[in-house]
């Protein structure tokens, strides 16, 4: 998955102490599409390169309600399609429909997943630190051209692979644009992303990973706050190592993201 999906949701006004009424919930469905290709160097081991190139389309419904500080996230998978070959059962993206997760968000923006339906398929796994960064994280009150940086930890555990990741962030608000014929305020992002851990590999068992990565994204977000979509691209590089070969080899990745709204 890349930095979005593999998938810019809005900023949050800071709420006060005291509500005379929360805004009712609103649900918006989004189609994300990620176009990635995978270059494996295997020149260490006598071979040439591998390149493998795919798309990934997911279908997703994200309903957002006000809570005690800040907002409730629920996210239901409708549907994940991919024309990947599937090596492994529970990396299939079909078994991921009809998941969901659940999670709160800042008035900064700032996402965190506390539950999902299952995290046996590595999809969903992977979706949820995705989501953890679907929205912009939004300085209250920042004006056009101001910046702000944010750092996101994320920790991935489960059968498939464990793996922590450390993403520093720099955000810019821009100015006014139009998004699918609505206003729309432009937020862009660079981040870069390192990280380290284990992989597990069917044929050549656990692999030591350590891999680093730099994106940059757009967000557009309606007056109302309502993320009206964004694209990303990502480029990343990974050292792995395992039993079966002397020396660790590269594999980079290099993916573009488009997040659509579905009316």
């Amino acid at each position: 998955m890349s930095a979005r999906l593999m998938v810019a949701l809005t900023p949050f006004v800071a709420m006060g102490t005291v509500r005379l009424a929360d805004a009712p919930a609103t649900t918006t469905r989004y189609r994300i599409e990620s176009k990635t290709e995978q270059v494996v160097d295997l020149s260490g081991m006598g071979q040439g390169n591998q390149t493998n190139a795919f798309t990934q389309i997911a279908l997703i419904s994200v309903t957002l309600s006000d809570t005690a500080g800040g907002k409730v996230m629920h996210v239901a998978v409708d549907s994940i399609s991919s024309d990947a070959p599937v090596v492994d059962p529970s990396m299939d993206p079909a078994k991921a429909k009809g998941a969901w997760l659940h999670g709160f968000i800042d008035p900064w923006g700032r996402t965190k997943i506390v539950a999902s339906s299952s995290d046996s398929n590595l999809v969903v796994a992977q979706l949820k630190n995705s989501m953890a960064r679907f929205l912009p994280v939004v300085k209250p009150g920042a004006k056009a051209g101001e910046s702000w940086v944010d750092t996101n930890h994320v920790a991935t555990k489960n059968s498939q692979q464990a793996m922590k990741t450390t993403t520093v962030t720099t955000y810019t608000k821009g100015g006014a644009e139009t998004r699918d014929g609505q206003p729309a305020t432009r937020i862009e992002a660079k981040s870069a992303t390192s990280g380290a851990g284990t992989m597990e590999n069917p044929m050549a068992g656990t692999m030591d990973v350590e891999l680093t990565s730099s994106a940059t994204e757009v967000f557009f977000v309606a007056g109302d706050g309502r993320y009206l979509g964004g694209e990303a691209k990502t480029n990343g590089k990974s050292m792995v190592r395992m039993a079966m070969a002397p020396d660790p080899f590269p594999v980079t990745i290099t993916s573009a993201t488009t997040v659509t709204v579905v009316k």
